[in-house]
């Protein structure tokens, strides 16, 4: 199932190139409510302005992080770099890296060789070291939250060094996802819970395969057909809204995913319009707030 057959509008009228966008500046656009692409390849990072339309703004790079604290891209080796707001325009700001998060106002590292996490203090002011080795970590408006080495799920205090255990190994087998308000795990036995305090957490799913969430809401892709489907705020209850995607992302205001063959990137319209495809193909997307 795909999302054409879950109401897919027609696409923008945008200008010929790479997702509809040619060379120039992307305008002004607020990082946690819009989406980023690699495009094919990996070969650049494209920005959307809605509105505008897609400026090819990067690249070529590994990877690439959209947040409210700003667009980065990871390049190809491994090393983190900040946009400048105009097309072609980054700085290198550390790395190499794993991996690399945001929550609401701050970037984070996990080190290339998984012996630590690191906060970036801004341009110009480097990198602070604030928690051991992790096997991965997450983070959006309720937090940063890491997998360490011995099975535990933490959450960080705002303090280097200080961390506070959340969950255990039953949390920390599956994927981890942060919303504005929650921490959510699907778990080693196909639940998916959300964090209530504490060590507690609370099942309201099941049946989740890849957790993803943000300002807009909380969502999990499910099944053999791998619909995506949107939490109420009910446990137990979750709406089908879409078909199979290869990758979806959360800003603070809406929903996007990247078609079965990465051939378009198409954005949620809300509960019961549907689908409209603004752009593609893609390689990869993130958003972020």
């Amino acid at each position: 199932m795909s999302f054409s057959k879950l109401g897919l509008a027609a696409g923008l009228a945008v200008s010929a190139g790479f997702l509809g966008a040619g060379p120039a500046a992307a305008g002004t656009v607020s990082y946690a409510d819009t989406v980023a692409a690699l495009g094919p390849n990996d070969a650049y990072v494209a920005l959307y302005n809605p509105g505008q339309g897609w400026a090819e703004v990067g690249g070529p790079a590994a990877a690439v992080y959209l947040g409210a604290p700003g667009l980065f891209e990871m390049g190809t080796g491994g090393d983190i770099l900040q946009y400048s707001g105009t097309p072609g325009n980054w700085t290198t700001i550390g790395g190499p890296g794993s991996q690399f998060v945001m929550d609401g106002q701050h970037l984070y590292g996990l080190a290339i060789d998984y012996s630590y996490v690191a906060v970036w203090n801004g341009p110009g002011h480097g990198w602070t070291e604030i928690g051991g080795s992790a096997s991965s970590i997450a983070a959006g408006g309720a937090g940063l939250v890491s997998w360490t080495d011995n099975g535990k799920v933490e959450l960080y205090n705002g303090t280097a060094g200080s961390w506070t255990q959340i969950g255990g190994p039953t949390q920390a087998s599956g994927d981890i996802a942060v919303s504005d308000t929650g921490i959510y795990a699907g778990t080693s036995t196909g639940l998916i819970e959300q964090w209530t305090g504490g060590q507690s957490w609370t099942v309201i799913g099941s049946g989740g395969d890849l957790l993803y969430a943000g300002g807009y809401g909380v969502y999990m892709t499910v099944g053999s057909e791998q619909n995506i489907e949107k939490y109420s705020g009910t446990p137990g209850s979750w709406t089908v809204i879409g078909g199979y995607g290869q990758q979806f992302a959360v800003s603070r205001s809406a929903l996007y995913g990247l078609g079965p063959n990465g051939d378009y990137v198409a954005q949620w319209n809300g509960p019961g319009q549907g689908w409209t495809e603004i752009g593609g193909p893609a390689a990869w997307i993130t958003a972020g707030g």
